[in-house]
């Protein structure tokens, strides 16, 4: 009986250690290469023929693809960085939610006042991802005007990052 409750504790004291590195220790984002291994260098043309992005400013000179859920504490941490990028000329922000339910999306878009542009449809979602490069969340893509991708962020990105890397 004893030993088998030094074994119990062993394990949850075992769990948390793990619970506790991996949510205290911030990665850099990944990049992943440039344009010319992205997508193969091919132009995302489907999205000029999407609703949403037909209504897109046109003069911005980059379109950043956040591919985001309410429950992952990366997308909690960078919703800062991605308002102050939607505030600045020549960007546009537009969030994509997987993996969530469009209330929970709701919710997480009321409670940070986020104004910039969110898809939370699932399948409209799926259309979109479905034509990049990513793995997990969050993920952050940056295109240009002729929604080119120019780079791909896998992970938690700050505002410095993506304005340097567009610079």
């Amino acid at each position: 009986m004893v030993k088998r409750n030094r074994i119990l504790i062993l394990l949850i004291f075992t769990v948390l250690i793990i619970i506790f590195f991996s949510y205290s220790n911030p990665r850099e984002p990944e990049l992943i290469s440039n344009s010319s291994s992205i997508n193969n260098g091919v132009k995302v043309v489907g999205l000029n023929n999407l609703i949403d992005f037909q209504k897109l400013d046109t003069k911005d000179n980059f379109i950043i693809l956040n591919i985001w859920a309410s429950w992952c504490v990366p997308c909690q941490n960078e919703v800062t960085h991605l308002k102050e990028i939607s505030r600045t000329e020549g960007y546009t922000v537009i969030g994509i939610l997987v993996q969530d339910s469009i209330i929970n999306g709701e919710i997480f878009i009321k409670d940070n006042n986020i104004t910039f542009q969110n898809i939370l449809d699932p399948d409209y979602s799926e259309l979109i991802i479905s034509q990049f490069y990513w793995s997990g969340i969050p993920t952050t893509i940056l295109l240009n005007e002729d929604y080119e991708v120019i780079q791909t962020f896998n992970g938690e990105i700050t505002y410095s990052e993506i304005i340097n890397f567009s610079n």
